[in-house]
């Protein structure tokens, strides 16, 4: 810091260091410029997350199934659609069997849905691409969500399920609503299926895994939560709101789920210690059995 004072007639400038009050700020300053970088960069710093999942009632036939999941693509002023382009450019490279998507593709406005419909359609995979909306699509326009999802080419089930067959095995393929939405109907997502057979649910919101549990679903797939966006630590993040489900492969008997970190942003275009994923999940064939 200069200062100036006056001797001999003449004013003399000189350098002396800071008051101890404006140590800290400065550090303070200098602190938080590094982390909105590193946070700003760390929000298109795509990562890949090769997970093996041990299912029970998977059909032998079926055994090493590759499923990319994409959630929370929130296309907006905060997620652009290069961004998006490159997630889907390294999904694809992945070489999918099947492309779920568990919803949230816009936050807010309209003219954001048919553009980024277009872009994920050009996800490709051996047997096609699946979705379900969540709370941002409600927020915005669902009916123009799902019509935009559909003439892409991406199936889009709400409160529904079928009997999805490849490869010589079937399980039973199911989508809810958004539970924040209160269009949640699970029954009716499963109605038809078989009591033995396997199940794969796709619900924007982790929330309803105890229900899925209930109901012998084997794989329930979400996002939502975007694994919290800005995480100062691990401690930090057993606060999180669903802090049991924030991210990641969690299980309770022989019922999964897995939450993916998505690969937008809402609120603020940053990330921290949570960077944005692509969940590529390997389904295998398991001896146990708890249902």
């Amino acid at each position: 810091m200069w200062t100036s004072r006056k001797r001999d007639g003449r004013f003399i400038r000189r350098l002396v260091p800071a008051a101890d009050g404006e140590r800290p700020l400065r550090s303070l300053a200098a602190g938080l410029s590094r982390f909105a970088k590193y946070a700003v960069e760390e929000a298109t710093r795509l990562s890949v997350e090769r997970v093996e999942i041990p299912l029970a009632r998977l059909p032998k036939k079926l055994d090493g199934l590759k499923i990319v999941h994409l959630s929370d693509v929130h296309h907006s002023p905060l997620t652009d659609l290069e961004h998006i382009s490159s997630a889907v450019r390294l999904a694809t490279s992945l070489e999918p069997d099947l492309v779920v998507f568990t919803g949230d593709f816009v936050s807010h406005q309209a003219k954001y849905i048919g553009p980024v419909a277009a872009v994920l359609g050009r996800l490709y995979s051996r047997f096609g691409s699946f979705a379900c909306l969540g709370n941002h699509d409600h927020w915005t326009d669902p009916e123009a969500v799902a019509a935009s999802l559909e003439n892409n080419g991406i199936r889009v089930l709400i409160n529904e399920g079928f009997r999805f067959t490849c490869e010589g095995g079937s399980f039973w393929f199911a989508g809810v609503d958004d539970y924040l939405a209160g269009r949640t109907d699970l029954e009716a997502a499963l109605r038809g299926s078989f009591p033995d057979e396997m199940k794969l649910l796709l619900a924007h919101n982790p929330v309803i895994f105890r229900k899925a549990v209930r109901r012998g679903v084997d794989l329930t797939l979400s996002g939502h939560t975007h694994g919290g966006q800005i995480r100062f630590t691990e401690y930090q993040s057993r606060f999180l709101p669903r802090r049991r489900f924030a991210a990641g492969l969690h299980s309770r008997g022989g019922s999964h789920i897995y939450v993916t970190r998505g690969i937008g942003t809402v609120v603020v275009p940053i990330r921290f210690q949570c960077p944005p994923e692509i969940s590529l999940l390997i389904l295998r064939r398991s001896e146990w059995r708890a249902f």
